[in-house]
């Protein structure tokens, strides 16, 4: 399970859910394989779902970095030098 995934599809709407997978080039179910952890984003998947949900970011959706979702990026040490703590929260 990736509980910041997870947390950002409970709380979204389903409008929600589709605009940040259209913002993606993606579906909502590969979206609930993601929050579930069946599946781990690419890198450069990783990257699109962190600018839009930061786009998309407000007090009701919470902000999702690219090393919640990508081991890549989770062991990358230019992520951990750019994100800092953020990078190393799950």
């Amino acid at each position: 399970m990736n509980k910041y995934m997870k947390a950002w599809m409970q709380a979204a709407t389903a409008a929600e859910q589709e605009e940040l997978a259209s913002r993606i080039g993606s579906s909502r179910n590969y979206l609930y394989h993601l929050a579930g952890g069946f599946r781990a984003a690419s890198p450069e998947l990783a990257r699109a779902i962190e600018s839009a949900t930061h786009e998309m970011h407000s007090e009701r959706l919470p902000l999702v970095f690219r090393t919640d979702l990508s081991p890549a990026c989770a062991g990358c040490d230019f992520a951990k030098q750019c994100l800092g703590k953020t990078a190393t929260r799950n």
